[in-house]
């Protein structure tokens, strides 16, 4: 019977082979499975990273843009109010009798001051847009430049508009600020839409301008950083969403921006 006895043997060899190979298998599955799960770890942590830099660096945008904005109103509005009071307080003399209608004038200047400086004080940080919807920011926003003059600027909406995250929200105002300060310095424009399309799932923001133009692919293929268009685009991968910016000379530039709303 040893052609038996050695079918058996060699029976059970290939059965310890075909655990064997399964074993190894199973624990090299398990240890690609571990590894895949720490390095999805590690990138998710790496991108929660980039989002909280890049977080931090748009509040520090948002403060630096709002300072320059106060300074210049303090400088411009404020400054010439407080100014006008002084003179016309000056004017007064202890032996002539009392100008009450230039008095009363002067206090109302004084009044007005002090509301605008009540007004600025609203904005002194990046934290007071988080109690705006964005629409509501980007009003205020589009307001600081019609005031300032020489450019139409007009706002759209369309779809119900929706809640998005607070942090996404902050990161989209300032990619919409990068936009509007790229036309008011380079683009020679004289008129800029604002369109909103709230979707189900998503936000889509689309800022248009009539000015000379660029070539777009030849600028962000160069890398170069005078127009800010690598911040829109991280800005907007690293929220989860994407960006598409279009300029060719002549022909204005358009910067459509999506981001889901969680």
């Amino acid at each position: 019977m040893p052609d038996a006895k050695e079918q058996i043997t060699t029976t059970i060899l290939a059965v310890i082979l075909v655990l064997l190979f399964f074993g190894v298998l199973f624990i090299v599955m398990l240890w690609y499975y571990n590894y895949r799960r720490r390095q999805t770890a590690r990138e998710k942590k790496a991108m929660q990273d980039q989002f909280d830099q890049q977080l931090m660096q748009t509040r520090l945008e948002i403060q630096e843009q709002t300072f320059r904005y106060l300074s210049e109103e303090i400088h411009d509005h404020v400054g010439q109010l407080l100014s006008l009071a002084k003179i016309q307080l000056s004017s007064f003399r202890e032996e002539e009798p009392i100008d009450f209608p230039l008095l009363k004038d002067a206090g109302a200047n004084v009044a007005r001051a002090l509301q605008d400086l009540r007004s600025l004080a609203k904005g002194l940080h990046a934290g007071h847009i988080r109690h705006f919807s964005i629409r509501e920011a980007v009003d205020e926003e589009v307001q600081r430049i019609r005031k300032a003059g020489g450019l139409t600027v007009s706002v759209t909406s369309e779809g119900a508009e929706k809640k998005i995250k607070d942090d996404k929200q902050l990161i989209l105002f300032r990619i919409i600020q990068e936009c509007l300060q790229n036309c008011l310095k380079h683009a020679s424009a004289t008129s800029i839409n604002i369109g909103f399309t709230w979707y189900a799932e998503q936000l889509r923001v689309r800022v248009r301008d009539d000015g000379q133009g660029f070539d777009a692919d030849r600028v962000l293929q160069l890398h170069t950083g005078g127009l800010g268009l690598e911040n829109i685009r991280n800005r907007a991968r690293l929220t989860g969403g994407s960006s598409v910016i279009y300029s060719r000379p002549g022909e204005g530039t358009t910067v459509t921006v999506q981001i889901p709303y969680e």
